[in-house]
């Protein structure tokens, strides 16, 4: 009973301390100081029309692309380009040796001299035939015969003349030229070098303007005509972005992959683009009415990135979707409301809940 009477008594004085302490620390004068509030800037979120743009992969293409052919047979006697020298339409590339064409040709053109004075000859004949028939002096069978020959004489010049004209083609082919203005991609052959007709001589292509070579998915195709605006990068350059127009569309689509192949124009007059880059592609399918804030007002540097609407005099941190960025604002697909006021310049020490004036 003793033992019982003294546990209480000390847990008596116990609790007597611990009130001591108590009121000791809620000591008039160390109450904690409510933080002024924190001047901020604001701007009212505004709604404008801001482009839609469908995502895709594309090729650079040659406008133009061939491997051209010697089209004649002979050695090769001079080259006259190297891979990257930019040529005209008719350009001379490279001459074979024309001296056995030159030689058929002349034999050719004789064959069709003799070939016309055969027919004038012919002509002469008929003509005197015709007078012996009126006159009784030949049979209808002698006349006929007469006008056989005239006319045959006539086809023999024709052939002759046909036979000189592609012997002429020879020697002319000799000289083989380029078919289009460009850039030579690759040389094939050298001086001495045995050519056919169909030996390749070099690679052309024409890269002002590029096409740019996309293909649209089946789910999409409704969206896609001519004249819709492109823009796109290439690793090459980085951020920098270049623009063309869809100008060409397929009319069907591919079975195998179920997309649309569609090509673009894109000029190309300071040479930066190559055949053959692969490209990151926007192309701009409409437009539709978005939130837009200036760029100003959003933390880019936090991911996602943020920003900090003013609500009854407090801060609200709002994570956002970011849109298309053009004149200086930022489309908001998420985050931000029309009218709501956001911070511009928001200092890094802002949070959420802070009060604000």
């Amino acid at each position: 009973m003793l033992r019982f009477t003294t546990e209480i008594a000390l847990s008596s004085v116990l609790a007597l301390s611990l009130a001591g302490c108590h009121r000791s620390e809620a000591a008039p004068g160390s109450a904690v100081k409510e933080e002024p509030p924190i001047h901020v800037s604001t701007v009212p979120a505004s709604e404008r029309p801001v482009p839609e743009f469908l995502t895709l992969t594309g090729s650079l293409l040659a406008d133009k692309e061939s491997d051209i052919a010697a089209d004649a047979s002979g050695k090769v006697i001079s080259t006259k380009v190297e891979r990257g020298q930019k040529v005209k339409q008719g350009e001379l590339l490279a001459t074979l040796d024309a001296s056995a064409a030159a030689l058929n040709a002349r034999a050719m053109a004789a064959q069709e001299q003799l070939a016309k004075t055969q027919a004038e000859q012919a002509k002469t004949e008929c003509a005197r035939s015709k007078q012996l028939f009126d006159s009784g002096a030949i049979s209808k069978a002698e006349f006929d015969r007469a006008i056989t020959q005239c006319n045959g004489s006539q086809w023999s010049v024709a052939a002759a003349a046909a036979q000189h004209g592609s012997a002429a083609k020879m020697v002319g082919d000799s000289a083989i030229r380029a078919p289009f203005s460009g850039v030579i991609g690759e040389r094939y052959v050298n001086v001495g070098q045995y050519v056919q007709p169909s030996t390749r001589v070099v690679s052309l292509y024409a890269i002002d303007p590029l096409r740019l070579e996309l293909s649209v998915p089946e789910s999409n195709v409704a969206l896609i005509r001519p004249g819709l605006e492109v823009d796109f990068k290439v690793s090459a350059y980085g951020d920098q972005s270049f623009a063309g127009n869809v100008r060409f569309i397929s009319p069907n689509v591919r079975q195998e992959s179920r997309d649309l192949v569609v090509e673009a124009v894109v000029p190309n007059v300071d040479g930066k683009l190559r055949p053959g880059m692969f490209a990151t592609v926007r192309l701009k399918i409409g437009e539709k009415p978005s939130v837009v804030v200036p760029l100003d007002t959003v933390r880019k540097d936090l991911d996602p990135a943020r920003a900090y609407v003013v609500v009854a005099g407090h801060v609200e941190e709002r994570v956002l979707q970011l849109g298309e960025e053009l004149d200086g604002l930022v489309a908001i697909s998420s985050g931000v409301k029309v009218g709501e006021l956001v911070v511009q310049n928001p200092p890094k020490t802002l949070h959420d809940g802070v009060k604000v004036q």
